[in-house]
């Protein structure tokens, strides 16, 4: 019966909670991760699988929090960093932590007046308070290296 209620809390409408893994519905502790195959029969799932999901939550929290903060410099110097900015591709990670140390260095080499036009022109297009466009935006933003470019005048 003990059985019966581990099934239950793994699958939830038909379908199992996490795509990504096939030990959860088994209670048997003989698997061994040395083995090609263990005797029950697991492998790694696919990578399409863990990592392409449909169901995915928007991963760009940290950037869209930074952008409509009232005081964008108090944000980068309080704000912790979250593991969001590693998903961005390389030219937004870059931009925010060259001008997250900008303002902790006290030094000025323009990374935060960079992002401060960043942020301008997301407010312009999307408005301060319609979050559906400003997701939009952002996320045309973070992939469109050719518009940040042009934003940021270089």
């Amino acid at each position: 019966m003990a059985h019966t209620s581990h099934l239950s809390s793994i699958f939830e409408e038909g379908r199992r909670r996490s795509s990504c893994c096939n030990f959860c519905q088994l209670e048997n502790s003989s698997f061994t991760p040395f083995e090609e195959t263990s005797p029950m029969g697991l492998e790694t799932p696919p990578l399409n699988s863990v990592y392409l999901e449909e169901s995915q939550p928007f991963s760009l929290i940290y950037i869209l929090n930074l952008f409509m903060a009232p005081d964008m410099k108090r944000c980068l110097l309080e704000m912790p960093l979250s593991d969001d900015i590693y998903q961005l591709p390389v030219h937004f990670q870059r931009l925010i932590l060259e001008a997250r140390m900008e303002l902790i260095m006290s030094t000025d080499n323009g990374a935060y007046q960079r992002l401060e036009r960043v942020r301008d022109f997301i407010r312009n297009v999307a408005g301060p308070e319609d979050i559906a466009v400003m997701i939009e935006t952002v996320n045309q933003l973070v992939y469109d290296d050719d518009e940040l470019l042009t934003i940021l005048g270089q």
